[in-house]
């Protein structure tokens, strides 16, 4: 590598990546919506009452926009366990992207196995000799180990060199292996994130880690898939940069505020930043046309008098408009409810579509921090966090007649008696807590399986 991890922290603080443009003349051009309900609208006024809020951020069409230009890096795993098909199909889904890319876009190539090759340096694809970009991202092998570290920081430093102030700057990452030194990893994706670039995480296969993936793309703001087969590697990072194309806001936060005698118990699925007064921060990442992010927040409301009105939540959702360069703009959502005596009445509240929602959101949480768990060695632990979220699950899914929360419980027993494969001694009780057949699929892929699916759920459509 011709540079150092300090010239990369050095770089990362000191550009204006992260950095909110100045708004010029354009206006809000109001593809970004903020929508909020409850999940009941009375509260308790005896008991403190449990309140559950969707907060979901949506786009409508975005008409004619010119795309501004991708500064893109792709890191690649080259070690050993990619060879055969693995390694062709990321030797031809890299060169696909030759195709994809506008003349305008940068493109940078890393390699990572035992050491870290940079095959392809930052280059604009306007004017460049692509019969020699072809060439040189031709030249992939797969041997060594899996210096994914190394990886990583190469790929930073080739988008931070040609960081696009009012472009899209973006990396994306694909492993299908388990690192040498993890340890500098998630610092650098942290990193990366509070700069404004974003890290695509693509796990290949049945063998990488996804709970290291998952936190990567979590801590700088981007997306984690899981790509079962090497032959649908191409078909992933053409999507992607689909989505780069119809970006429509970037760095979004959301801050929320709660009223008078209530308490945000947590956001589900994601990680929140204290801040003072009891508010809490919950970073979102980019926003592209058609997506859909809910954020799902969990209250405790203090009980009020019969008939008063209740202040639960203010949203502040702030974000840079990456379609007309209007700076940085602001949606905001106010949430109330009604203290009520009449348990009836409460009952008959019941917001079932914004119940089922969160019900949804929170079996998948569940199921990844079940393998993470259960990846850090407490195998048992984890399968009793499954078992009592699965029960909870079918429970909901029975009372609203929820198929998609039912799968998630089937999903989540199927999980269950996977997990124990992860450990060097199978669980005593592996065979004994079920009388139905193991699943035909290896565990290694019902448990990633499951990991993927859960991340699409919380990252939203």
């Amino acid at each position: 590598m011709r540079r150092t991890s300090t010239w990369l922290w050095l770089a990362l603080g000191a550009c204006a990546c992260g950095g909110v443009g100045t708004a010029g003349e354009a206006r809000d051009p109001e593809v970004v919506l903020l929508e909020a309900e409850l999940g009941n609208g009375l509260v308790s006024a005896e008991a403190t009452t449990e309140v559950v809020t969707r907060l979901r951020v949506r786009t409508t069409a975005l008409q004619n926009a010119p795309r501004p230009p991708i500064n893109l890096a792709l890191v690649v795993d080259t070690s050993g366990s990619m060879e055969g098909a693995p390694i062709a199909d990321a030797r031809a889904a890299s060169l696909s992207l030759l195709d994809t890319l506008r003349p305008e876009d940068r493109l940078a190539v890393i390699a990572f196995h035992s050491e870290t090759e940079v095959l392809l340096e930052s280059t604009r694809l306007e004017g460049a000799d692509l019969g020699e970009l072809r060439t040189r991202i031709g030249r992939m092998q797969a041997r060594g180990t899996t210096d994914l570290g190394g990886g990583l920081r190469a790929g930073l430093e080739e988008v931070v060199r040609h960081f696009e102030p009012e472009g899209i700057n973006r990396l994306v990452l694909l492993s299908d292996g388990v690192p040498n030194d993890a340890s500098p990893v998630l610092p650098l994706a942290q990193a990366a994130g509070e700069r404004g670039i974003r890290i695509t995480a693509l796990g290949l296969g049945l063998d990488f880690d996804e709970t290291l993936l998952a936190h990567v793309a979590q801590r700088s703001g981007g997306r984690f898939h899981f790509v079962e087969e090497s032959s649908m590697v191409a078909g992933v990072f053409a999507n992607e940069v689909l989505r780069f194309e119809r970006l429509l806001a970037r760095n979004l936060q959301m801050e929320l505020r709660p009223g008078p005698g209530v308490h945000i118990d947590g956001v589900v699925g994601q990680q929140i930043t204290p801040l003072s007064n009891g508010h809490v921060m919950v970073t979102l990442g980019d926003l592209s046309e058609g997506e859909e992010r809910d954020v799902i927040v969990r209250m405790q409301a203090s009980p009020r008098r019969p008939g008063a009105a209740v202040e639960l939540l203010d949203a502040v959702l702030r974000f840079e408009d990456a379609v007309a360069n209007a700076g940085q703009l602001e949606r905001r959502a106010y949430l109330g409810a009604r203290a009520s005596a009449d348990d009836a009445e409460i009952e008959a509240s019941r917001n079932r579509d914004v119940e089922s929602a969160a019900a949804r959101m929170l079996a998948a949480a569940t199921t990844i921090s079940a393998i993470e768990v259960a990846r850090e060695g407490d195998i048992e632990a984890a399968r009793r966090a499954l078992a009592l979220a699965e029960a909870r699950a079918r429970a909901e899914a029975e009372a609203r007649s929820d198929d998609a929360l039912r799968a998630q419980a089937d999903q989540m027993r199927s999980l269950s008696r996977a997990l124990p494969a992860m450990s060097a001694a199978p669980s005593p009780s592996y065979d004994a807590e079920s009388s139905e057949a193991p699943s035909p699929r290896p565990p290694a892929a019902v448990i990633r399986s499951a990991h993927g699916d859960a991340m699409e759920v919380l990252q939203g459509r």
